[in-house]
């Protein structure tokens, strides 16, 4: 079970409902995903082989299926420090302003589950990611859209929201079978793309105490209940990076305790893997133990990722090497 936590923003309370969930519905863990939103992975179907009534009942009590029309399309990413450090703009209140526009938009709900927004608050985080379409800060109180690949209009802040809705109702309009802008025959110049847009310049996300936030990296992005434990109830932001935001002030010695990665130089910065087997019925072998052992060596400084099988999935956007895991006869 996916769940969209728009711009990262995880409700007050949430993160522990949802372990508490997990330990009783599936794997007993929270997972994190490379588009700042939330899993649960080996759940038990009930005896007619549907998800317990229950698991849905506790997410929903749990602020995380505020719309059951438009679940599979909240997909936005921001800059995660945005508002706390750095930046040229706090984009939380349009993160809130776009959700709350795509969901009242019947039309937006036949957009694609993998179709991305992206609020860039101008630090150059974001803009990383190939999102669909991406809002850039500019400063000045302006923006630029990107659409796909392409440079776009420059809008107020205040429009960015309504520009992005407008264009995404439009791809809906000519997408026809295509998930993601880039697929379309002009490559975004349907939706107001003109040239190719500038390569952003590569992005590594920074951890430890920042000002007034503390950043750190869950390895796999696995949240096990002890991890959660040591979290505070408000405040939480998940990164595209899997990694969380925290308010100042918390426990860097408790979250390392527990399993959190905070130093800068983490191997586990490089090292990414896909669910693998046994969690996967595609994969090959255990692709967590291989990055465990990958990491443990701390022999590498390029990027890998570990994966399953040929498909790959949960790969960084960034440069990197695949390591394919399968098991040894």
């Amino acid at each position: 079970m996916r769940l969209r936590v728009p711009g990262g923003q995880v409700p007050d309370g949430a993160l522990r409902a949802l372990s508490d969930t997990s330990i009783a519905y599936a794997d007993g863990d929270v997972h994190l995903t490379s588009r700042g939103n939330l899993q649960l992975r080996g759940i038990d179907l009930d005896e007619c082989g549907a998800v317990p009534a229950g698991l849905a009942d506790a997410v929903t009590a749990a602020g995380l299926l505020p719309s059951a029309s438009h679940e599979r399309v909240r997909n936005i990413v921001a800059s995660p420090l945005s508002g706390l450090v750095g930046g040229l703009t706090d984009v939380r209140p349009l993160v809130r302003d776009l959700d709350a526009g795509l969901c009242a938009d019947p039309v937006l709900a036949d957009l694609p589950g993998r179709f991305l927004f992206g609020l860039d608050d101008g630090r150059g985080d974001v803009v990383t990611l190939r999102c669909d379409l991406t809002a850039v800060a500019l400063g000045g109180g302006t923006a630029r859209i990107v659409v796909g690949g392409l440079d776009g209009p420059t809008v107020r802040l205040t429009q960015v929201p309504e520009m992005l809705l407008r264009q995404a109702r439009r791809f809906v309009e000519i997408r026809e079978s295509v998930w993601h802008v880039r697929q379309l025959p002009r490559a975004g110049a349907e939706l107001g793309g003109t040239d190719p847009a500038p390569r952003p310049p590569a992005f590594t996300m920074p951890y430890g105490v920042l000002g007034d936030a503390v950043s750190v990296l869950v390895p796999l992005g696995i949240l096990t209940p002890a991890m959660v434990a040591a979290l505070p109830d408000r405040g939480v932001v998940v990164t595209p990076w899997r990694g969380l935001i925290l308010p100042s002030g918390s426990d860097l010695v408790a979250l390392r305790e527990t399993g959190f990665e905070t130093a800068p130089d983490s191997a586990w910065q490089r090292v990414t893997a896909c669910t693998g087997a046994p969690g996967c019925s595609l994969a090959e072998g255990d692709t967590r133990a291989l990055a465990r052992r990958i990491v443990a060596g701390n022999t590498t400084d390029s990027r890998i990722h570990v994966a399953g099988c040929e498909r790959v999935c949960g790969a960084p956007h960034s440069p990197h090497r695949v390591v394919l895991a399968r098991s040894t006869p």
